[in-house]
C-alpha cells in the first residue's frame, strides 16, 4: 500500500519582512554586471530594496546591480529573489529617509491596470 504523499508548496517558512514596502510605479534603469543598462519599472519600494519588472537579461546572484530609481541614482544593490517575472533587489546602502519619502510620493499610483474581458452583449 502506498503511502500518502504531502506536496511541498514552498521551500522556506512564512516569514515577515524586515520592513513595509511601499506601492510605487517608478521609471527606472538597470545595469546587471557589465551588460548594458535597461528600462525597468520600480515597484514596492523600502529603504532596503525593492521590486523590479522589465530586466530582460539573465541575472545571477553573484552579479552586481547599479539601479537608478527615476532620477535617484546609481544604487549598488544585488538580486534577493526572482518570481513570476519579477526580482527582488536589496540594496547595498539603505536609501535615507528623505530620498525614500520623495520616492514614494512621486508617483503612489501604479501604472499596470488588470485586463478585464469585456461582456458579451
Amino acid at each position: 500500500m502506498a503511502g500518502s504523499k504531502h506536496v511541498r508548496l514552498s521551500n522556506r517558512p512564512n516569514r515577515e519582512r524586515a520592513e513595509d514596502r511601499t506601492a510605487v510605479s517608478i521609471s527606472g534603469r538597470c545595469r546587471a554586471g557589465d551588460r548594458d543598462i535597461q528600462e525597468v519599472l520600480v515597484m514596492d519600494l523600502a529603504a532596503q530594496g525593492c521590486r523590479v519588472l522589465g530586466l530582460s537579461v539573465g541575472v545571477t546572484k553573484s552579479d552586481p546591480l547599479e539601479l537608478w530609481l527615476g532620477e535617484v541614482g546609481p544604487v549598488a544593490a544585488r538580486l534577493k529573489w526572482v518570481k513570476r517575472g519579477s526580482l527582488g533587489v536589496e540594496f547595498g546602502t539603505p536609501l535615507d529617509l528623505d530620498v525614500l519619502e520623495r520616492l514614494a510620493a512621486a508617483d503612489p499610483q501604479p501604472n499596470v491596470l488588470p485586463m478585464r474581458r469585456s461582456k458579451a452583449e
